[in-house]
Order: structure tokens, then C-alpha cells, then sequence
């Protein structure tokens, strides 16, 4: 079984901030489709040559923030950042190019759940937060493991996609915030418990497989 590579961050320092954390991930996965997005507050300067993105924030028929005909490649300088939360630190580059390889080793793994996923949201701007709900409880309803936060940035970044995609890219921001709140939440004391984020590269991180039916077609809803 193929191992990823997660490091043990150092006892008794403060955490890394998620909202970074966050941000990058989603740019990274939205930059594999083609797209180039920063978080609303947080736009970075677009690069020359691209053109202007749509200004009608807060619309569901925009790509407000996303530029896709010469995206930055995944991981460029001009990924979503933004200023750590009060007593975080900014984590280090390291952390994000081990999340966005357990990612992406988690969605070839399940592949196919992901390709029925992405074929079953049916988003709308009324549905999306109480999907994303249902989904992420079932995903951890009997309890937290890497591999399980691995998943719900897999989810996060297939929502993000899926908005993108069906042109209701403000919600890529939303599901951006409702990702926050749930790792600070939910997930951070745990993180912090078991090792905390990458700091260096010695300690191996298994990808089992998710809870059973943390992706089910009535999304989250606890199969029979």
C-alpha cells in the first residue's frame, strides 16, 4: 500500500492557519481544471495578458475571480493567500505540497467515487451548504483520521469545481469559509493531537479508505 508522506509538526508550538491552508488547496485543485482564483478579499493581481475577471460578484452566473484561458500552474506564486489568523502561523510550503500530494493520490485511489460525485451535486446557490453539511458529517461520523481529512479537501475541491463548472464560481469562496469554520471547528484540536501539519517529511500517513457511505447519491444521507 502506497504511503504519504505527512511530517510531525513541533510540540507546543501554535497551530498553522486553515484558512490559508484552505485557500491554497482549493487554488491548486481549481488550477488543475484551468482556472486562476483568488478568495474575494484576498484577489491577487492578475498576471499579464489575462484578462479582467467578471465583476457581478455575488451572482450565480459569473466567474468572478477565476481566469481560464493562460492559468498560473498549480502551486504558482499567484496561488489564494492570505494573512494568518490572530496567534497562527503561516504554514509552510512544505505542508501544502504534501496535502496536495495525499489529495491527489486520494482522488486516483477513488477515482470513481469522485467522477460519480462530481455527476450527482446538482448545486445550486440555495443547496450547496446543506450539501456540503450532509456529506462532511457522514464522512466523519465514526470519527477523524488523516485519510478522512484528506477526503474532506478532496470534497471541498470537487465542490469548488462543480461550481466553477456550472457557472456559480462565488460559491467557490463560500465553500472556502465553510471549510475554515469546520477544520477550526471540528478537525484542528485533532490535528493538533496527532502531530499537527507538515513541518519535515518523517512520519508516513496511510490513505485508508473513507467511512462507508460518506459519499452516498442523496448526499450524506446514511445509506440503508
Amino acid at each position: 500500500q502506497r504511503n504519504i508522506f505527512i511530517a510531525q509538526a513541533h510540540p507546543g508550538r501554535r497551530g498553522y492557519d486553515n484558512r490559508e491552508i484552505v485557500l491554497k488547496y482549493i487554488h491548486y485543485k481549481l488550477s488543475q481544471r484551468g482556472y486562476d482564483w483568488a478568495a474575494g478579499e484576498d484577489r491577487a493581481p492578475l498576471s499579464p495578458g489575462l484578462s479582467a475577471p467578471a465583476a457581478a460578484a455575488g451572482t450565480s452566473s459569473d466567474h468572478t475571480g477565476l481566469v481560464s484561458p493562460h492559468p498560473e500552474p498549480p502551486g504558482s506564486a499567484a496561488a489564494s493567500h492570505a494573512p494568518p489568523a490572530e496567534g497562527l502561523r503561516p504554514a509552510p510550503q512544505v505542508v501544502h505540497l504534501v496535502l496536495r500530494q495525499a489529495g491527489d493520490e486520494f482522488s486516483r485511489r477513488y477515482q470513481r467515487d469522485f467522477a460519480q460525485m462530481s455527476g450527482q451535486l446538482h448545486l445550486t446557490p440555495f443547496t450547496a451548504r446543506s450539501r456540503f453539511v450532509a456529506v462532511v458529517e457522514e464522512l466523519f461520523r465514526d470519527g477523524v483520521n488523516w485519510g478522512r481529512i484528506v477526503a474532506f479537501f478532496e470534497f471541498g475541491g470537487v465542490m469548488c469545481v462543480e461550481s466553477v463548472n456550472r457557472e456559480m464560481s462565488p460559491l467557490v469562496d463560500n465553500i472556502a469559509a465553510w471549510m475554515t469554520e469546520y477544520l477550526n471547528r471540528h478537525l484542528h484540536h485533532w490535528i493538533q493531537d496527532n502531530g499537527g501539519w507538515v513541518s519535515h517529511p518523517d512520519r508516513s500517513l496511510p490513505l485508508p479508505a473513507p467511512a462507508r457511505g460518506w459519499w452516498d447519491p442523496r448526499l450524506g444521507s446514511a445509506p440503508e
